[in-house]
């Protein structure tokens, strides 16, 4: 998802508008080995969450892989990512439980943590469930002009089954996001297409999540 943190944080979102300069964020640093969680800012009830075990992974757990952790069913409007460093670093016994404790009130899905450019495919996503919801955030890489696209295909219980992000441009190293945001607010749109949070966007890249569960 990223390899680099982001010195910021992005948060008062609308569906209308971009932020001003003086509504982005401030200063604060996330590392690579981060965990992340979706919130349903109108409840506060976590929905997801998500470990991203880098490239010195927990015993039992696979390098360079993001594993999320279903929570609730996902039918959010309005949704926050935040990331939260681990207390510890890789390789540590008190890293390995937290990691585990993180994940473990879920049912899991896995998928890869980095892509290549050749990956990011322009163009649109047919979603393969008829359940499918896309959201809209603040391109952290370019927050004054652009955005970035959320696609979460579910199951008849809106249980999650596979994500798609949307990018305006091919990412150079193949990750949605260069530095990963502290907190970023996912607005939901009308349709399941890129066109539906900026039509005045030239171009979409998607990637699709190859997910397994375990």
């Amino acid at each position: 998802m990223s390899n680099e943190p982001y010195e910021g944080e992005q948060e008062d979102n609308t569906a209308s508008a971009l932020p001003s300069e003086s509504e982005l964020p401030g200063q604060t640093q996330i590392p690579v080995d981060s965990r992340l969680r979706f919130v349903d800012t109108r409840t506060n009830e976590e929905l997801l969450k998500v470990a991203i075990s880098g490239s010195r992974p927990p015993l039992n757990y696979a390098p360079n892989t993001e594993y999320w952790s279903r929570l609730r069913p996902v039918k959010a409007s309005v949704m926050s990512m935040e990331s939260i460093a681990f207390p510890t670093g890789p390789g540590t016994p008190e890293y390995e439980k937290d990691f585990h404790l993180w994940l473990s009130a879920g049912n899991l899905i896995a998928t890869a943590q980095e892509t290549s450019p050749q990956q990011w495919i322009e163009g649109v996503y047919q979603p393969q469930s008829s359940n499918s919801t896309l959201y809209w955030a603040v391109d952290p890489d370019d927050p004054n002009n652009s955005r970035i696209g959320l696609l979460l295909e579910r199951d008849g219980n809106h249980e999650l089954l596979s994500m798609t992000w949307y990018k305006t441009w091919q990412p150079k190293k193949g990750l949605i996001f260069e530095k990963l945001p502290s907190k970023l607010k996912f607005v939901q749109v009308a349709g399941t297409e890129p066109r539906d949070i900026d039509p005045s966007a030239e171009r979409w890249y998607y990637f699709h999540c190859v997910t397994r569960p375990l």
